[in-house]
């Protein structure tokens, strides 16, 4: 890990998006926005979490169907698979997690792999839509970026529909894709190719209209439920707009939606820096919030994720009775699997 070039790249830029999360800071405000919090939404805001965070178990569950998985192990994987990437950078963890199904409960690592990456495509199709639907409460975003969320939105949606179209006839449709691709040399990499087919055939688990339907609802309900905790943590710190008015649900909604699109920038493991940074942009460009509650806002609502996954991981590291040892091998094997 510590000999990889994305983990220090990862680490420069956390501590960049600190620097600048912490510019301009009054310490006093900061300090006094989370000495002084009102712990009843705060603990509304960890219930409602645990409520939405269900939804995750529940998806990954079905995404193996038709074969039966018992829910208790999907959730003792998952739990150690995001707990891993708290401590892990590359989100080496959803590998992880894809060995660990494999071993409680027989199923192959490449099956395993793909419903990790179908999983993580219908978080990213999930984001964009609901950014797209919050811009329409939200005034002050540009034009060119509700454009963008929309023509994001319609492509994902048409990705989707393709995948699906190829995993029922994937031998057929990887060579069309292969003879649309040879001029293009960077897209010749095998590499490539091994995970486009590994995607393909995580939607081949979802060819009956009761998966599919379920998948999409069990994302959908993981989503909004998920900016539900980001709302009452604005209520808890007393987190106001340049008017003096509390934020509406949209505020939440919208603060989740692009911190998660900024997953993808390189960071520190558990996305350390770069969330704070960006959380504290859009409340203070979008809303013209206080940078001091901001940022008491953005560090509150990411320890409350952050501590979940930790403790959640650990009571599943101790209920499988995994070693040290155990886990030092899978993260030998996180290095040497390639990701759907």
């Amino acid at each position: 890990m510590l000999k990889s070039p994305r983990f220090w790249i990862g680490l420069l830029i956390s501590a960049v998006c600190l620097y600048f999360a912490f510019q301009g800071i009054q310490f006093d405000k900061l300090l006094d926005a989370l000495t002084h919090m009102d712990y009843a939404w705060l603990l509304l805001a960890v219930i409602v979490w645990c409520v939405s965070y269900f939804g995750r178990v529940m998806r990954w569950q079905l995404l193996f169907s038709p074969q039966k998985v018992r829910l208790t192990k999907v959730f003792y994987a998952l739990n150690i698979g995001y707990f891993l990437s708290n401590l892990l950078p590359a989100r080496l963890g959803d590998i992880a997690r894809a060995i660990l199904i494999g071993e409680f409960e027989n199923v192959s690592k490449w099956r395993a792999l793909s419903s990790v990456g179908v999983e993580r495509l219908m978080d990213g199709l999930s984001v964009v839509l609901l950014l797209t639907i919050t811009a329409i409460f939200v005034p002050s975003i540009p034009q060119a970026a509700r454009d963008g969320a929309v023509v994001a939105a319609a492509t994902g949606i048409v990705g989707v529909i393709v995948l699906i179209a190829l995993s029922l006839n994937k031998e057929r449709g990887m060579k069309i894709l292969h003879r649309l691709a040879s001029p293009i040399p960077f897209l010749s990499s095998p590499g490539l190719w091994q995970a486009l087919e590994s995607l393909i055939d995580g939607f081949a688990i979802l060819h009956s209209p009761r998966p599919i339907i379920g998948v999409v609802l069990w994302s959908l309900y993981t989503w909004v439920t998920g900016a539900v905790p980001y709302w009452f943590v604005m209520q808890a710190i007393g987190l106001r707009d340049g008017n003096g008015a509390a934020l509406s649900f949209a505020a939440a909604m919208l603060v989740m939606t692009v911190t998660s699109l900024g997953g993808v920038v390189p960071s520190s493991p558990g996305y350390i820096g770069v969330f704070h940074a960006i959380a504290v942009l859009v409340l203070t460009t979008m809303y013209n919030a206080d940078k001091s509650t901001a940022l008491s806002y953005a560090v509150v609502i990411h320890a409350l994720s952050y501590l979940m996954l930790t403790l959640l991981g650990i009571f599943s590291i101790w209920k499988e009775g995994l070693t040290y040892q155990r886990l030092q091998m899978i993260q030998t094997n996180n290095s040497q699997a390639p990701m759907a």
